[in-house]
């Protein structure tokens, strides 16, 4: 799949990461790496995060066909600020589309998000 990157960091309120490492992640760096996300696989051990080429609410959007257990969908614009958070994304979701533009997601474990307390307007750094 994609390399293992270093960390992601939380930051609240545009203050720098103070709020502690988030744990190494998964880079969807390839094309194949993007269009299987977490398609397929049986569970998923870190995080994975996908860098699309503009921030879109379509381009966005994923689904959970092929997906066998829950998951979290954290979205983030181009200044790595969230505007959307979904927990416990169901298997076999149809759509998933961020309420505002993102340009970058991440897809944890479920409960990932709220363990964490990421909400709207958090920072995450990576």
């Amino acid at each position: 799949m994609g390399r293992v990157r270093r960390s992601l960091k939380l930051g609240r309120g545009g203050a720098p990461p103070r709020f502690g490492k988030l744990g190494d992640f998964e880079a969807a760096d390839s094309v194949f790496a993007r269009a299987r996300g977490l398609m397929f696989r049986r569970s998923v051990k870190r995080p994975l995060l996908f860098t699309f080429q503009r921030e879109s609410q379509a381009e966005c959007a994923i689904h959970a066909f092929f997906v066998f257990f829950p998951f979290d969908a954290v979205y983030l614009d181009g200044k790595k600020r969230v505007v959307d958070v979904y927990h416990a994304i169901r298997p076999f979701t149809p759509l998933i589309v961020p309420k505002k533009r993102a340009k970058y997601l991440v897809e944890a474990p479920a409960g990932w998000a709220k363990k964490r307390r990421i909400r709207a307007g958090d920072r995450l750094y990576f």
